[in-house]
């Protein structure tokens, strides 16, 4: 993968109050895209048909937010003697470095740059290391040995999604953290690669495809999702595919670590990402004078926060850990944890108390925080290459990402929002919320119930006009329709990239079924397809998964 500045647009970054990131690393803000080559009306320029097909489905307008950075506003700092880091199209900016003076006088010069104020700011980063809720399943052998992992599955009755299929077919996810070191060496992720559920790669810090080289924490909190070791550790998701973007610097606490995220945030967008993990947190500045109070838990204050609110506006799924802070003076969630558009978790134990460690809400506009909570003490992980436990939030909210992941596979239909809606509905303290808690331990089980009855009653309202077995399916499909008029028919299978896998015409008369069998289908790629039916004016879609 060659190196590349992702053009990732139009918030004022006057919410970064300070121009300096970092030494001599500083923030561009640029006033408009006047002038960009790109337009709204040709977004497969910029985004993917992945991206693009999830702005359709939930009816999610392209707007100026997803334009790239005007180009030549970019070229216009190199010529000036800067290095771009990092570009920014939600915030129509770019991170530039450079040890002169006068380079960054001349840049401000410029006419469609902001100048901001040349004041540095740190940030301080926490790696989160650190109720008994009845389960049932309709299915009664499981179709994993989940091993040590058993506990922090069903808590959360996470196996009965697993058990009727939804394992992350077809999903994508996104982990935002600090390495994955050394997972492309380790038989607990052999599946992920063995599999090619590794989309895409890249190292936000080190400008560079290769995250496989820092740090233990994202290996850690990837594990408890994708791990595939029978027996020994079944992660949450074990069959999505993902990105892995390296955007924090253990190695040091500046500002550009929330640039890195926005950026790799955008990124993931424009791939097409369903789901963004986030076991990172901002709260306290090297200078004190810099540092968040309480009161910027608001929603509006933090960029990452800000970006969070934005990423689920784009239509993904924010899950977000709430901290490590309860013990510690600081005790409240950090950001982007106070984002109202995310799904904050915080850490329980494998009985569903809540452990003191887990940073607490609310916000200070009174948004319930955290949302729900996960296991995250003695947790199940891969630290160095072995299976072990951990403590803290940056597992709990894997966890609940994996099996959120698995819960919105079950109808796509559903919006981010919506999935967050149900599994708060779904958690044991839904009726009386609390600081600690948010509105407890998801139950997965009733969710997933709650899913299938919405989708029996919309059949039901086609009068059952349609029937197609298996909606989880390896080697062939049945459809059986009844049709109400003498009508042509097409009958299509697409994969999600809109290609025709199958299809097939007839005619039929009225009042009669027609069969409709697909067969051959066991060399097709695991993942979702659409099946969809025309008769006339009527027309039906379904979501299915290969396995």
């Amino acid at each position: 993968m060659n190196k590349f500045y992702f053009f990732c647009v139009a918030i004022s970054i006057s919410l970064l109050s300070s121009a300096q990131l970092a030494p001599n690393t500083y923030w561009i803000q640029f006033k408009n895209k006047n002038n960009t080559s790109f337009s709204l009306t040709e977004p497969e320029a910029y985004l993917s048909d992945r991206a693009i097909g999830r702005r359709e489905r939930y009816s999610i307008a392209i707007d100026s937010t997803d334009l790239p950075v005007n180009s030549w506003y970019l070229d216009s700092l190199v010529n000036k003697g800067a290095s771009i880091l990092i570009v920014s199209k939600w915030f129509n900016g770019a991170a530039i470095y450079t040890d002169n003076s006068l380079v960054l006088d001349a840049i401000y010069q410029l006419d469609f740059v902001d100048q901001g104020i040349s004041t540095s700011t740190q940030f301080s980063m926490n790696f989160f290391p650190e109720n008994e809720v009845p389960n049932t399943a309709s299915i009664q052998t499981d179709v994993f040995d989940y091993g040590s992992a058993s506990s922090q599955i069903n808590l959360h009755a996470g196996q009965v999604l697993h058990n009727h299929g939804y394992q992350g077919q077809g999903m994508i996810i996104a982990i935002l953290d600090s390495g994955f070191d050394g997972i492309d060496q380790i038989d607990a992720f052999d599946s992920i690669f063995d599999n090619h559920q590794i989309l895409a790669t890249w190292d936000f810090v080190a400008h560079e495809a290769n995250v496989y080289n820092d740090h233990n924490h994202g290996k850690s909190v990837l594990s408890t999702i994708a791990a595939n070791i029978p027996g020994s550790f079944i992660g949450t998701a074990p069959k999505a595919n993902f990105l892995l973007f390296r955007t924090e610097n253990t190695a040091s606490e500046y500002k550009i670590e929330e640039i890195n995220w926005i950026a790799a945030a955008e990124m993931a967008d424009s791939i097409g990402a369903d789901v963004v993990n986030t076991s990172l947190g901002y709260n306290i500045y090297s200078l004190p004078s810099h540092s968040y109070t309480w009161n910027d838990l608001n929603d509006v204050t933090a960029p990452i926060t800000i970006a969070t609110n934005m990423a689920a506006d784009k239509g993904m799924l924010m899950v977000t850990s709430a901290g490590n802070e309860g013990t510690n003076s600081w005790k409240k969630i950090t950001s982007p944890a106070d984002a109202s558009k995310g799904l904050t978790v915080g850490a329980c134990d494998a009985n569903g108390n809540y452990v003191s460690f887990s940073s607490k809400g609310f916000t200070v506009d009174g948004d319930i925080k955290p949302d729900v909570c996960a296991m995250g003490q003695s947790a199940t992980v891969i630290t160095a290459s072995s299976v072990t436990t951990g403590n803290g939030t940056s597992f709990s909210s894997p966890i609940m990402c994996g099996l959120a992941t698995c819960l919105w596979q079950v109808n796509r239909n559903k919006t981010n929002m919506e999935i967050i809606d149900l599994i708060q509905r779904h958690s044991n303290q839904y009726n009386n919320p609390d600081s600690l808690m948010g509105y407890g331990i998801p139950n997965f089980s009733t969710a997933y119930e709650e899913l299938t009855t919405d989708i029996e009653i919309i059949n039901s309202q086609k009068n059952q006009l349609i029937k197609i077995y298996p909606t989880v399916f390896n080697d062939e499909l049945h459809i059986k329709y009844f049709s109400t008029i003498a009508s042509p028919i097409e009958l299509s299978l697409f994969d999600m990239r809109g290609q025709i896998i199958f299809q097939s015409h007839c005619l039929s008369d009225s009042n009669v079924i027609s069969y409709f069998n697909i067969p051959d289908l066991s060399n097709l790629s695991s993942g979702v397809y659409i099946l969809k039916l025309v008769e006339g004016q009527n027309i039906y879609t379904e979501q299915l998964i290969k396995y």
